[in-house]
């Protein structure tokens, strides 16, 4: 079967069980973009190193008898293929991806598993809304044949880096996936860091055993850039707009604050969220400059 791509939070199945899609002994070597600015780098050694630390896995600078590995840029979006595919493959975290979460699941993707939420049991676990799908999206949404995968013997798992928040993919602004156990809907997708299983399955794929926590972490030494990393872009401020066309067109906006910021979700957001997420401001918000208490820089004064 083809490799899936992914996007943010993004590929589909649960871990690979064929050995082809596994990295030889948990070695991965990568590429590093020259796109990435000092600190995007410092995320990405990061990433890594919480895998050392948790894992056998090993991400390590490609040398040149390294014919497999991963080449980590600004592709387009957030998306990784699953497992080893063979040559060179793209990893892709842009502009609106360079966070430690978003770093981690599509590293994951690379290491051999797929999303949580299309287990072969996941109707056991949760309900897809299919009427709020974008149908664009709907293959996002499949289930895995079980002899794909494996889930280690590891219960359905509302915590994983690996699960879809509940407004993955929405066209209207409403959920399109809930918990079959309601106090877990605002669980799933919030995840930011790895769940004690996706740390348990990890190790158990790659056969960790004892080295599960080795005492000595590597040193992560990123290869150097392609070229001069490019300085980052200045921020613009939110536009100040009419009230009319600042406003928030969903009430569930206010569960999903920490999504405004996450480039998988910015189209919706903008769209549904706008005034809660700071997309926009309205005029009537704007006031007249204030003074700032001493000590404090006029930039951090918050609007009434």
């Amino acid at each position: 079967m083809p490799f899936q791509k992914t996007r943010r939070k993004g590929a589909r199945r649960n871990g690979v069980i064929t050995g082809i899609k596994k990295w030889p002994n948990g070695r991965i070597p990568y590429m590093i973009s020259g796109q990435y600015t000092e600190r995007e780098r410092a995320l990405l050694a990061r990433s890594f190193q919480e895998y050392h630390k948790r894992t056998c896995i090993r991400f390590v600078p490609r040398t040149p008898l390294d014919r497999d590995y991963l080449y980590i840029g600004k592709i387009d979006g957030c998306f990784s293929d699953v497992g080893r595919a063979g040559g060179r493959q793209e990893l892709s975290l842009d502009d609106g991806c360079m966070q430690y979460d978003t770093a981690i699941h599509e590293l994951m993707h690379s290491v051999g598993f797929y999303h949580e939420h299309e287990r072969w049991d996941r109707d056991n676990h949760i309900r897809i809304l299919w009427q709020n799908i974008d149908r664009d999206a709907y293959d996002q949404f499949g289930k895995v044949d079980l002899s794909e995968s494996s889930y280690y013997g590891q219960v359905y798992d509302y915590y994983s880096i690996m699960h879809y928040d509940s407004l993955a993919f929405s066209k209207n602004g409403l959920e399109t996936m809930v918990a079959r156990r309601p106090e877990m809907t605002v669980v799933i997708g919030s995840a930011i860091d790895f769940s004690p299983t996706d740390v348990l399955k990890m190790n158990l794929m790659y056969q960790c055993g004892e080295n599960v926590i080795p005492d000595v972490v590597e040193k992560i030494v990123p290869p150097l850039p392609l070229s001069p990393p490019v300085p980052a872009v200045p921020i613009q401020g939110p536009p100040v707009v009419e009230d009319d066309d600042c406003v928030d067109k969903t009430n569930l906006c206010w569960r999903w604050l920490d999504r405004c910021g996450s480039f998988f979700f910015e189209k919706i957001m903008k769209e549904f969220c706008a005034l809660s997420c700071g997309y926009c401001i309205p005029k009537s918000k704007v006031a007249a400059p204030v003074k700032a208490a001493k000590g404090a820089s006029a930039s951090y004064l918050q609007l009434g």
